[in-house]
């Protein structure tokens, strides 16, 4: 069955927990491997990355993008970025996807 992932900081994974989404805490320093460690699992349809974790890793996140089937790589804000939340999580997945929904 495929899974959506949240990778963030522990209150953003909380957040999103509760939701029954599986959630992965990570820092900047360890997102890189976090994120290969989903992908590797191979049952992720969707992982959404805070924008925090994210801006270090755009190239990589491109890449899983375009050339992988599955998943679907979306940066999203974090609990703590207020100005992030203007936006509605369709709009972050359709980005990422490149459609209109």
């Amino acid at each position: 069955m495929e899974q959506i992932y949240i990778i963030g900081d522990i209150h953003t994974v909380s957040a999103f927990r509760l939701a029954g989404v599986t959630g992965v805490v990570s820092g900047r320093a360890d997102a890189a491997a976090k994120l290969e460690d989903i992908i590797r699992k191979g049952d992720a349809a969707v992982v959404a990355i805070t924008n925090d974790l994210a801006d270090n890793l755009t190239e990589r996140i491109s890449t899983i993008n375009l050339h992988l089937p599955a998943p679907v790589v979306i940066a999203i804000p974090g609990i703590d970025d207020v100005d992030g939340f203007r936006r509605s999580i369709m709009s972050y997945i359709s980005e990422a996807l490149g459609i209109s929904l």
